[in-house]
């Protein structure tokens, strides 16, 4: 045999040897690098999922917490009412030296008045019961069904835990889960009692539809469920796992200065968060954490398929995990983030938004920057309530904002202040000041005329029109808050001078 044909091939299988070691040696590295980068993106995508979903839920758990507290200091701030006269508060019906006459001026007086405050608002009892348990006003069958041997007064009393304000707040009286009760003590002899039915609160308790599995509770301060996204579970006591977490987390917020902020935390069973109410009842948001991460699971398996198949290709199957990764991520947030920045019944910026949106602009002066800020205030809205119905009220609200989002392009942020009162705000760069006023006279002409044909028969069965005031700020006026009250002296004097009508702000007023 030849030994130079035999070296050749000895040689040959040597150098594919050694291209099989190398590719063994790459081969091994591949995986091993492929399951460490596997392992890096997948436990950074899961704590980033959970991240972004904690911060969603503090979000709309905040939110939540702001509609909320609203929805209590209406209801605070209308039985105060009552104290707007002395004859309310101060008379006393065990009081042996007044006369029996007296005593039923008096008492018609206080129910005229009890009448006249509880059209306001939808309230299931709102009366007066005194320490005999007499009562005056409206003090429902089913409030009083559950007082059979009496002492109503005595029960309602003992919910009276503020000092300060002398009022308080309960839920689950002798069973019933139907109401929740605001109480405030008007003199010695004397409680307030008003309430609502729970189920209203349907309405504050609003989540995005992307967290679907997300559960909404409201508990007093026993722990007792007042409202839950799950019917089923009103009245009932907190389940024993999470009101441990909940302790767990008192414990942490006793190091805290400030035990009212919103908290949150993330165990191996769920994500949960915590905002305390004015009157110190808890909104809880919880998420089972497997929920959360089971995009992540499935990506998981994913991978390690992609992998095993395909180690030569892993830049690529990597590349392609980060996007099909991301993309649904940054879906998800965007289409949080709008959520809790859009006011869900008109459709423009709620009022925090807008605020800081506008701040955002304002800290940014410029020479040649005139800002224009309007307020835009329903006038008599409150008789389409009375007369139509909130549900229509609310129908009004909607169109309002539909309205205003047709006159004005996406330069001009729009915002809802709350109930039917609305802010504009919009910059002009490198025109004089007088053709912004006239511009904005314009415009505002336009909105008037619209508001009139599209509400023409709100009009007619409610008197409904529309009041704005409209302050220009200067180049370098970058206070909110000046620039707010600018535009609300000026729709003040609208309002003063006969209603349907735009005022601009003047040093004056």
């Amino acid at each position: 045999m030849d030994k130079k044909k035999v070296g050749r091939d000895n040689s040959g299988e040597r150098f594919r040897l050694f291209q099989i070691e190398i590719l063994a040696v790459l081969s091994a590295l591949i995986l091993i690098v492929t399951a460490f980068l596997d392992y890096v993106i997948l436990k950074r995508s899961g704590a980033a999922m959970r991240e972004n979903v904690s911060e969603l839920i503090a979000a709309n758990g905040r939110q939540l917490e702001l509609n909320i507290n609203s929805y209590f200091q209406r209801m605070e701030t209308v039985s105060t009412l009552m104290f707007s006269d002395e004859d309310y508060y101060l008379y006393d019906e065990t009081d042996s030296t007044i006369e029996e006459y007296d005593k039923v001026k008096s008492e018609e007086n206080i129910k005229n008045r009890i009448v006249d405050i509880g059209l306001m608002e939808n309230y299931s009892d709102f009366g007066i019961i005194y320490s005999d348990d007499h009562k005056v006003g409206w003090i429902s069958h089913g409030t009083q069904d559950l007082f059979p041997d009496g002492g109503m007064y005595e029960v309602f009393s003992g919910y009276i835990v503020n000092d300060m304000k002398n009022d308080g707040w309960c839920f689950g009286i002798n069973g019933n889960t139907d109401r929740m009760y605001y109480i405030k003590r008007l003199n010695p002899n004397a409680i307030l009692v008003s309430s609502i039915y729970t189920r209203e609160l349907s309405s504050v308790f609003i989540y995005p539809e992307q967290l679907d599995d997300m559960r909404i509770r409201m508990i007093d301060d026993s722990g007792k469920i007042v409202f839950s996204s799950v019917s089923d579970e009103i009245g009932q006591m907190l389940s024993e796992k999470i009101a441990n977490e909940l302790k767990r987390m008192d414990l942490d917020d006793n190091n805290k200065e400030d035990h009212n902020i919103s908290t949150s935390i993330i165990t191996d069973e769920y994500l949960i968060n915590v905002n305390v109410c004015s009157n110190n009842w808890r909104v809880i948001c919880s998420v089972p954490t497997r929920k959360i991460l089971s995009e992540n699971e499935a990506l998981k398996s994913f991978t390690i398929r992609v992998s095993g198949c395909l180690a030569a290709l892993f830049m690529f199957v990597g590349l392609f995990i980060v996007i099909r990764l991301s993309r649904p991520m940054d879906g998800m947030v965007s289409s949080l983030q709008e959520r809790a920045a859009i006011d869900k019944l008109s459709g423009v910026m709620n009022k925090a938004t807008f605020q800081e949106a506008v701040e955002a602009r304002l800290t940014n002066p410029a020479d040649n920057r005139y800002c224009v800020f309007v307020m835009l205030d329903m006038d008599n809205f409150k008789q389409v309530n009375d007369k139509l119905g909130h549900s229509y009220g609310d129908q009004v609200i909607i169109r309002v904002g539909r309205l205003l989002r047709r006159l004005y392009d996406t330069q001009t942020m729009i915002g809802r202040m709350g109930g039917d009162e609305f802010a504009l705000y919009t910059e002009c760069i490198d025109i004089p000041r007088e053709e912004v006023v006239e511009a904005v006279t314009s415009q505002m002409d336009k909105v008037m005329e619209a508001f009139t044909e599209e509400f023409e028969v709100e009009r007619v069965q409610c008197n409904v029109s529309i009041s704005a005031g409209v302050y220009i700020a200067e180049p370098y006026d970058n206070d909110y808050s000046e620039v707010f009250n600018n535009a609300d002296k000026a729709l003040y004097e609208s309002k003063h001078s006969g209603k349907s009508r735009y005022t601009f702000y003047k040093a004056d007023m």
